[in-house]
């Protein structure tokens, strides 16, 4: 396992004071790929629960991660900002081979291992991008987590706005009766009293 890790600041100084927009933060992380979707799992008494391999991937990522901690100098204050703003992950997967695995069945075990080691909610976690590669002699994931600056996040589309993914059908609409729109047509329709 190798860790290549940057923290950076736009400033040095103590978070409390600065304009939010200067603070970035990245986390940079080279670590083995993580088990397969289909070893992540095992079910026990019913349940679906994290396996030993899940387990032990997720310890694998927590050791990274403490390890980075123990040589920052202001590690503590580059994980409150990872636990307080927007989050944005890339990862890339080497793979042995281009066809053997897919290249999101390892997004979320290694996403959750992440977070819980930095001790953030996932769900901060607003932009991924994901990217597979082949490297045969060293398979391999390179992870990396930045903070993005509170301009650089719109979460709420204004109303008026048309969303960009909006499909917009060609099919023409069929000819027919209308259908009931209300409760009282639908009352009235089928005589309910």
């Amino acid at each position: 396992m190798t860790a290549l890790l940057q923290t950076s600041t736009d400033n040095r100084e103590q978070e409390d004071g600065l304009d939010q927009s200067l603070l970035m933060q990245e986390l940079a992380l080279v670590l083995p790929l993580p088990p397969s979707i289909n070893h992540q799992y095992a079910t026990v008494n019913g349940r679906r629960v994290l396996s030993r391999a899940g387990r032990d991937y997720k310890a694998l990522v927590a050791e990274a991660v403490q390890s980075w901690r123990e040589q920052q100098a202001d590690a503590d204050a580059a994980v409150a900002i990872f636990q307080r703003h927007y989050l944005s992950l890339r990862i890339i997967f080497y793979f042995a081979t281009v066809l053997r695995r897919d290249l999101d069945g390892g997004l979320k075990i290694a996403q959750d291992a992440l977070c819980e080691a930095l001790g953030t909610n996932d769900n901060l976690v607003v932009e991924i991008h994901l990217s597979k590669r082949v490297d045969r002699h060293n398979p391999r994931i390179e992870a990396l987590l930045a903070t993005l600056p509170p301009t650089a996040v719109q979460l709420y589309q204004a109303e008026d706005t048309p969303s960009p993914l909006a499909v917009v059908s060609t099919s023409r609409r069929r000819r027919g009766r209308r259908k009931p729109r209300s409760l009282e047509e639908l009352a009235s329709r089928f005589n309910w009293q």
